[in-house]
């Protein structure tokens, strides 16, 4: 609850750590739909690796060595980093762990799947007012008035839906096969 409250103060900088703890999965999800495509900047500490690739652009991570590293290939690189430290028992450094061929791409890879599902969290939205929409219609047939504007809204929603579908085909073909 003093989340919500702190957000309906719309800050610029939100610190937070351990977000996740105690929530349910419904409150976890409206959460993490918030923080998604809050505009102002987000420093998490987490150890929910969902959250973190969900509502964070950039990663970095304590490596061991004392300093913080940026990842830009997120979660999945600071878990690649961490393997062959894991397997021999090293604490850390650099040297233990070999950085990514294309760091690069691995970020514009990561940032085109999230890219992704944040428009298939958009499209259900609109599958489901447009069924709302539909079937309200449906109930109004004999409210010529009501039947304009609902008409108006559906065909609305069915056009940010097209453009949505277009933009995911986009984003979908920039990913690697």
């Amino acid at each position: 609850m003093q989340l919500l409250r702190v957000l309906v103060a719309e800050p610029n900088v939100l610190l937070l750590d351990e977000p996740t703890n105690d929530l349910d999965i419904d409150t976890l999800t409206e959460l993490e739909d918030l923080l998604d495509g809050w505009p102002g900047s987000l420093l998490v500490v987490s150890h929910d690796r969902y959250f973190l690739e969900r509502v964070t652009d950039h990663v970095l991570a304590q490596m061991g060595d004392g300093k913080l590293s940026f990842l830009g290939g997120g979660i999945a690189e600071y878990l690649a980093r961490r393997a062959p430290q894991a397997e021999t028992g090293t604490a850390g450094g650099r040297s233990a762990a070999p950085r990514p061929a294309a760091p690069g791409r691995a970020g514009a890879e990561r940032a085109a799947r999230k890219e992704l599902q944040r428009l298939e969290r958009q499209l259900d939205r609109l599958a489901a007012r447009e069924a709302e929409l539909s079937a309200e219609l449906a109930a109004r047939a004999s409210d010529y008035q009501k039947l304009i504007e609902l008409g108006v809204q559906l065909r609305g929603v069915q056009a940010e839906k097209t453009a949505l579908e277009e933009r995911w085909l986009a984003v979908a073909g920039e990913l690697p096969s």
